[in-house]
């Protein structure tokens, strides 16, 4: 009886032994998990925190990013806070998503072993060019050109031009009409109009330096002069009324013939030429309201119209410069400061 229970034993375990879900697997050991200490705020922070932060390669590499300046406030929180600014590579107009930048802010953590307060931006460059010139030297050496901008003067008479060194950051972005950023300093020749996107630091050196994240070359505007009362749609005859708001605020209403004949005659003078130079510049000297019948038109110094800029010559300098005279023999301190 005894061998028989035995054998009924044996024969049970051999046919449980072909279905593998009933075979007993050990525990497989549970990875371990790096745990960051907890956010306490009055908690001493380990020595050259900061530049550590700077320099963590690794981490920056990973994201795709690199840091462009790193500040700390001690006047927040108990420990200070750390702020830091970063450049997404490949493409300098786009920022870093508020998910990319908590994953950037945990690989820091991380990498730190120490939590604290840290607050991270993306330097984005903006739509409109910040500088605007043509290549007038180039050093092959440095890897920089020195950019002229006639269009930009520096004194009223126009003798003194800006004039500014370009310096390639390492992830500089070159772009021209046939390329979609592909090239480099050695694809840059004399003569190129280029539009310049930069880090925002500027080396206060003579010419000033400043260093590129993005450039575009760009094909000049066509140097055909229009008349300004093709772009007005008016002939200028027949002015009743010519009202003036200076750039201070201070207002001037001119009504009488003399002055009304004069202006009206270097209105008709003027031909203007589209810029090159296309920036936005806030503040303007006048700008003024013709009544010519029933209808009015408005001329600036900005020289905008149908949101075309235009450039300054001799004869809107003219115009400007009668205008003014107008306002100051009867406005006391007109546009202080200018002359």
């Amino acid at each position: 009886m005894k061998s028989i229970l035995l054998l009924l034993v044996f024969a049970f375990g051999l046919s449980s032994i072909g279905n593998q879900s009933d075979i007993a697997v050990p525990p497989t050991e549970v990875e371990r998990v790096y745990e960051l200490p907890s956010h306490n705020l009055t908690a001493p922070l380990p020595g050259n925190l900061q530049e550590r932060i700077y320099h963590l390669e690794n981490v920056y590499k990973q994201f795709s990013v690199k840091p462009l300046s790193l500040s700390k406030s001690e006047s927040e929180y108990p420990n200070g806070a750390f702020h830091l600014q970063l450049l997404k590579l490949g493409n300098h107009r786009e920022e870093l998503s508020l998910q990319e930048k908590s994953q950037v802010k945990e690989a820091i953590y991380k990498a730190t072993g120490s939590r604290f307060s840290l607050d991270i931006t993306t330097l984005v460059i903006t739509k409109e060019e910040e500088l605007v010139g043509y290549i007038s030297e180039l050093d092959t050496k440095e890897q920089k050109m020195l950019l002229v901008n006639p269009e930009a003067c520096l004194n009223k008479e126009c003798k003194e031009i800006e004039k500014f060194w370009v310096k390639l950051d390492e992830d500089a972005v070159i772009v021209t009409n046939k390329s979609n950023g592909s090239n480099k300093f050695e694809d840059l020749k004399l003569g190129d109009l280029l539009h310049v996107w930069t880090t925002g630091a500027v080396l206060q050196s003579s010419p000033p330096q400043f260093t590129a994240l993005d450039i575009e070359v760009v094909e000049p505007e066509d140097e055909t002069p229009v008349a300004l009362s093709t772009l007005m749609k008016t002939d200028f005859n027949g002015i009743k009324q010519i009202d003036v708001r200076f750039g201070d605020g201070k207002k001037l209403s001119i009504t009488d013939t003399k002055s009304l004949e004069d202006i009206s005659s270097k209105l008709k003078r003027i031909e203007l030429v589209r810029a090159n130079d296309k920036r936005t510049f806030y503040g303007f000297l006048y700008g003024m309201e013709l009544t010519i019948g029933d209808t009015k038109f408005r001329y600036g110094t900005s020289l905008r119209f149908d949101n075309i800029k235009y450039k300054q010559n001799s004869v809107t300098t003219e115009l400007n410069d009668y205008i003014v005279a107008l306002g100051r023999a009867s406005i006391p301190n007109l546009l202080g400061g200018i002359r």
